[in-house]
């Protein structure tokens, strides 16, 4: 797949989908309709989309040249039309009957049983982009045969930048759903029980039409807002939903902010404005419910207590933040790897009592040579650390002996590695997003498997 770029991806937990995923098909004739009127209302001009050059190097990195992400403003009105005028021409055949297709439509088919997603499936979503085509994708891994496919996919309106998992909007309590951050300042929520929808089931902070109205807040930095404030000013970057309320969710972006939201009022509860430059991570705890960590190009990680709003502990990167995270093993610690291929471990409580700074470091590595270390995560399994970085590689560390120990590198013949994520319910199952996206079953490795106690493990061939 030339020129693709899967920029993220993240496990959906087992049997959070519907076996079936539906065809409203009453629905998309209405989000046809919409998305028609908006078109021949007039679309936006090339004045009114965002600027990527500000966030370019966030975006892209130093693997993505290829996009010329830097020239997002240059293209046409014609060009940013395309994408809505296929939807506009595939709805309308979509709705149409095939004079070709015989027999009953409703009848049970072996076509459909492949489409039922079991209840022992793996399923993760990701979202790419292919030249000027950007969509988001559901797979569904089968462990026993170590495949996966397509189940179905999404076209999306702009350049996808991160995505997570949640299980409700604030028209649905319950459900499946991706809330994605994108290029074009949007945070949208898509319903991944649907298929082939149009438009997603929520926008935060407005909606997509008045979205689009929106100009000349490019290189403006917002004061911080009230609740019911509107979306970024600039591509967002990274999104975390807290695992104590999943109508909580927080947002870091390029316009050096960080909002708060609450989904069901579709609303911004605060705007944190400690951060210098674009903010590549934002976390919630995964005890503590009122903390999260924050990180940025500003080369700084932050700790915020939201009932504390104006109370924020800082601690000094190496280079500019690519990926951070807490310890799901130990929940004192933070992990944080920086554009040079550097990672640290932090003990937030040294941080939080401004210790001095060799006190609040608990290790740091060198894990990738002189080019950006984009992930970090660890696994369910104790003491494992997987890294990933733009040189294509994964590596696996053993953190056994605090200090982390290269246990295994692997190239993923994928290209230049944009992100990575562990499934939660599984010991050391890791989903990647480079050229393309990537299962690895980390215990089909004997000498991981031996290491962290995976289970068996086959004989690698010699």
């Amino acid at each position: 797949m030339e020129k693709t770029a899967v920029t993220c991806v993240s496990w959906v937990p087992r049997g959070k989908c519907k076996a079936v995923p539906v065809v409203d098909e009453e629905k998309d004739a209405e989000e046809l309709e919409m998305m028609t009127g908006e078109v021949t209302g007039g679309a936006s001009s090339s004045s009114s989309r965002p600027t990527a050059t500000a966030t370019a190097r966030a975006v892209a990195g130093d693997g993505l040249e290829e996009f010329h992400m830097d020239k997002y403003d240059d293209s046409d009105e014609e060009g940013g039309m395309q994408l809505f005028q296929v939807l506009q021409a595939d709805g309308q055949m979509a709705q149409d009957k095939d004079p070709y297709i015989t027999g009953d439509p409703e009848t049970d088919s072996e076509g459909e049983e492949q489409f039922e997603i079991g209840p022992k499936d793996q399923v993760f979503i990701a979202a790419s982009c292919e030249d000027e085509v950007c969509q988001l994708e559901m797979y569904v891994y089968d462990e026993d045969e170590a495949s996966m496919y397509v189940h179905h996919d999404i076209m999306l309106s702009a350049y996808p930048l991160c995505i997570e998992w949640l299980g409700s909007t604030a028209a649905q309590t319950e459900g499946s759903f991706a809330v994605m951050g994108l290029i074009d300042h949007t945070i949208q929520i898509w319903d991944l029980d649907r298929v082939n929808p149009l438009m997603p089931a929520q926008v935060l902070g407005g909606s997509a039409a008045a979205l689009k109205k929106k100009k000349g807040k490019k290189n403006k930095k917002p004061k911080a807002d009230a609740a019911g404030a509107t979306a970024h000013d600039g591509a967002v970057l990274c999104i975390s939903g807290s695992v104590f309320n999943r109508s909580v969710l927080t947002s870091g972006s390029a316009d050096h902010t960080v909002k708060v939201w609450d989904i069901c009022e579709n609303a911004c509860v605060h705007t944190y404005t400690h951060h210098e430059d674009k903010v590549q991570c934002s976390k919630w705890h995964p005890t503590e419910q009122a903390v999260m960590l924050t990180a940025a190009f500003d080369r700084r990680l932050a700790l915020l207590d939201v009932r504390q709003p104006n109370a924020v502990a800082k601690v000094e990167l190496p280079a500019e933040a690519e990926c951070a995270l807490w310890s799901r093993h130990k929940p004192f610690e933070c992990i944080a790897s920086a554009d040079n291929g550097g990672v640290a471990c932090f003990d937030v409580r040294k941080i939080a009592a401004k210790a001095p700074i060799n006190e609040q470091i608990m290790w740091r590595l060198q894990a990738h040579d002189n080019i950006a270390c984009t992930s970090v995560q660890d696994a369910p399994a104790p003491n494992l650390l997987v890294t990933t970085g733009l040189d294509g590689e994964a590596k696996v560390w053993n953190m056994e002996m605090g200090e982390p120990a290269l246990v295994f590198t692997k190239n993923l013949q994928a290209g230049p590695l944009f992100a990575c994520h562990a499934a939660a319910e599984e010991k050391a199952l890791m989903c990647f997003g480079g050229n393309c996206p990537v299962i690895w079953d980390l215990s089909g490795e004997k000498i991981l498997a031996d290491t962290f106690n995976l289970g068996d493990a086959e004989e690698m061939a010699a």
